[in-house]
C-alpha cells in the first residue's frame, strides 16, 4: 500500500497541474472565467505524458466537474480524448448561488496521486436571481497575510494575431489572421480561440491546502480503451473478499450488450466499457455462490475525495460588474427565444441490436399454439434448446455441430441479465415472453467461454416477473458527453436578437503549413469592447495566453 503525505500549499498557476506519478497531467482552457447562471461552459484539454510512452497507454476519457471550493460537485460529464486532446461544455445550473467556482479536470489515473494533482481553474459564476452569495469558511479563507509566489515566467509573444480593423457595427463580419513568429509549428500544442466581453476572462492562480486525509486504497489503471467500471466483491456476512467469481454486466436499453469477468485474488473486477454516449441503465449481478452471500461494490466513477481550495470572498471589478450586467440581460433575452447554441442531441447511431449480432435462430411464442410451460416450447418444438437433467438438476443445452459445445454451460439471459439457475427461467410464463433467440456456436465475451447463448426477451422488458439474483444491483450510468454534435457559437437570424455572450470559440484550433490561421466569425448586438484571446502550450511546455482587443459600437 502506497501513502502520499503532502505539506504546505500546492499551488497551481493558469489552468496547469501535473500528476507526480502517473506521469500524466491535464491542461484545461476555459472560454471565459466570469459567467451567468444558466450558461455553458466551453472549454477544451490537453493530455501529455512526462514519460516517454506510447500514446496508446494513456488515457482516453477526461472527467471534467463543475466544483465548490470544497470539492462538492455540482455537474460533471466524461469527454472522450481524441489524438490526446478534449473538447465539450459543462452546465451552469440556474439554482446556485453567486460565488467562486472551480472547473476541475482529471483522468482516472491521475486519481492514484489525490486532488491535489488534478487541474483547477478558477471561475466566478454570478445569478442575478439571488441575492446570497457564496459564504467563507474558516477552512478556505485565504487571508491576505498568505505567503505569496511571483508569477509564472512571462515569454515572449508567439503569435501576431491581426484583425482586419479594430471597430464593428452589430452583426459585421470580422476576419481575422493568426500568424506563428516561430517557424516550428510543432513548438505549440493544444491551441485555442475565443473571442469574449472585456474583463469577462482572467489570469488565475488556484490554491489548494494539504489533504492529510488522502490514502491510495485502489490502485487506477489508465482508461486506454476507454470509459470503465471497476468495484470490488466481498462477501456480506465477513467483509472478505470474494476471489476468482464471475461478475456480470448488463447494459439495458439501446446499444444493448453483456459482458463477464472474473475477480482477481483481491476480489476486485474490471470493465471496459463501449463509448456510448448519455446515461444507460447497468445491472451487474455474479454467479450462484452457496458458501458465500457476495455483495457487489461499485467504485465512484468520479473523484470524491476532500479537498479545500483557498481563495478570497467573491469581489467583483466595476469592470466586471458592468459586463457582466450586459450578460445577464443577455441570457435573460435568450431564455425567452429559447435558442441553444449547443445540441444536447442523444447520438442516433445507437444500435438495437444484442451484442451478439444475428442469432442462429429466433423462436417467435406467439407464431404456435400455446403451451404451458417454457419447457415444452424447447422440447417439443425443433430448436436449437433443450432442457436437459444433470444430477436430478435441470439445465440448458445448446444443440450445434461445432466441437466443443457441450464442454460449456451455455450463457442464458432474460432481457440481457444473466440469470444462472434454469429453473427461474424455465418457471417465466410462455405468455410474458415475446421470442427466444439463439446462438449455436461458441462463444467468448471477456474472459468466459460460453457453450452459446439463449437469449429470453419478454414483451414489457420486465424479465418476466421472475426475481432477479439477491446480489445484483441497478445503477444510471453516466457515459461519454456528446461532443461529435457540437456546432460552435453561430450568429442568429436576422429577427433574433443576437445575444451571444461568447462570440466565438475553436477549442482545437489547427494551422496550415504556414503556421497561420485564417478565423471570421460576426459579431453580436451588444456594444462594448472583446477580447481575441488565443490560448495554447508554448515551446517551453508553459501555457501562454494571447490577446488583442476589437470594439462593437452603435
Amino acid at each position: 500500500m502506497v501513502f502520499l503525505h503532502f505539506t504546505g500549499l500546492l499551488i497551481l498557476y493558469g489552468q496547469q497541474s501535473q500528476s507526480k506519478i502517473t506521469g500524466e497531467k491535464v491542461t484545461l482552457f476555459s472560454d471565459r472565467t466570469l459567467y451567468i447562471t444558466g450558461e455553458q461552459i466551453l472549454f477544451s484539454a490537453l493530455l501529455q505524458s512526462e514519460v516517454e510512452t506510447n500514446q496508446a497507454e494513456m488515457s482516453r476519457v477526461l472527467y471534467c466537474e463543475l466544483i465548490s471550493p470544497d470539492g462538492n460537485k455540482i455537474s460533471g460529464n466524461k469527454y472522450l480524448i481524441k489524438n490526446s486532446s478534449a473538447f465539450g461544455y459543462l452546465a451552469i445550473p440556474k439554482d446556485i448561488i453567486t460565488g467562486i467556482y472551480y472547473l476541475r479536470a482529471y483522468t482516472k489515473f491521475m486519481r492514484n496521486n489525490g486532488p491535489l494533482y488534478y487541474n483547477y481553474t478558477s471561475i466566478k459564476i454570478v445569478n442575478p436571481k439571488r441575492d446570497e452569495v457564496q459564504a467563507i469558511t474558516d477552512n478556505n479563507y485565504l487571508s491576505e497575510g498568505l505567503p505569496g509566489v511571483e508569477n509564472p515566467e512571462k515569454t515572449r509573444d508567439s503569435f501576431l494575431i491581426s484583425p482586419e480593423k479594430s471597430q464593428y457595427a452589430p452583426r459585421d463580419a470580422v476576419h481575422i489572421s493568426i500568424d506563428g513568429i516561430e517557424t516550428n509549428q510543432s513548438s505549440w500544442k493544444g491551441l485555442s480561440l475565443a473571442i469574449v466581453p472585456e474583463f469577462s476572462i482572467s489570469t488565475n492562480k488556484v490554491e489548494l491546502s494539504e489533504n492529510r486525509q488522502f490514502e491510495k486504497r485502489v490502485f487506477y489503471y489508465p482508461e486506454s480503451r476507454g470509459l470503465s467500471i471497476t468495484g470490488k466483491l466481498t462477501d456480506s456476512a465477513t467483509g472478505y473478499p470474494l476471489p476468482v467469481k464471475r461478475v456480470n454486466l448488463s447494459i439495458l436499453g439501446k446499444g444493448r450488450d453483456f459482458m463477464a469477468m472474473q475477480t482477481d485474488t483481491a476480489g476486485r473486477f474490471f470493465f471496459s466499457l463501449p463509448d456510448y454516449i448519455g446515461n444507460r441503465d447497468l445491472f451487474l449481478s455474479t454467479e450462484n455462490n452457496s458458501t458465500s452471500t457476495p455483495k457487489i461494490f461499485i467504485d465512484n466513477d468520479y473523484c470524491s475525495l476532500p479537498v479545500n481550495i483557498l481563495h478570497n470572498v467573491f469581489t467583483l471589478t466595476k469592470q466586471e460588474r458592468e459586463v457582466a450586467y450586459k450578460m445577464a440581460v443577455n441570457v435573460q433575452l435568450k431564455s425567452y427565444f429559447n435558442e441553444d447554441s449547443i445540441s444536447d442531441t442523444q447520438n442516433n447511431q445507437d444500435q438495437d441490436q444484442a451484442f451478439y449480432g444475428k442469432p442462429n435462430e429466433i423462436l417467435y411464442i406467439d407464431n404456435y399454439i400455446q403451451l404451458p410451460t417454457l419447457e415444452e416450447y424447447f422440447n417439443e418444438l425443433v430448436t436449437l434448446v433443450k432442457v436437459r437433467k444433470r444430477q436430478g438438476e435441470k439445465y440448458f443445452r445448446v444443440l450445434g455441430s461445432q466441437s466443443g459445445l457441450i464442454d460449456f454451460d451455455p450463457l442464458t439471459l432474460v432481457d440481457l441479465v444473466a440469470i444462472d439457475d434454469p429453473s427461474k427461467v424455465l418457471a417465466i410464463s410462455p405468455t410474458n415472453i415475446s421470442r427466444i433467440e439463439v446462438v449455436n456456436t461458441l462463444y467468448v465475451k471477456g474472459d468466459q467461454t460460453y457453450g452459446g447463448i439463449i437469449n429470453i426477451i419478454t414483451k414489457h422488458g420486465d424479465f418476466g416477473g421472475i426475481d432477479l439474483p439477491s446480489s445484483g444491483v441497478f445503477i444510471n450510468y453516466g457515459f461519454l458527453a456528446d461532443s461529435s454534435h457540437y456546432r460552435g457559437i453561430y450568429p442568429l437570424p436576422l429577427h433574433y436578437p443576437d445575444t451571444r455572450n461568447t462570440l466565438y470559440w475553436e477549442p482545437q484550433l489547427k494551422l496550415n503549413k504556414n503556421n497561420s490561421s485564417k478565423v471570421s466569425f460576426t459579431v453580436s448586438d451588444t456594444p462594448g469592447k472583446y477580447l481575441i484571446v488565443l490560448n495554447g502550450i508554448n515551446s517551453k511546455g508553459k501555457t501562454f495566453r494571447q490577446s488583442t482587443t476589437i470594439e462593437v459600437i452603435k
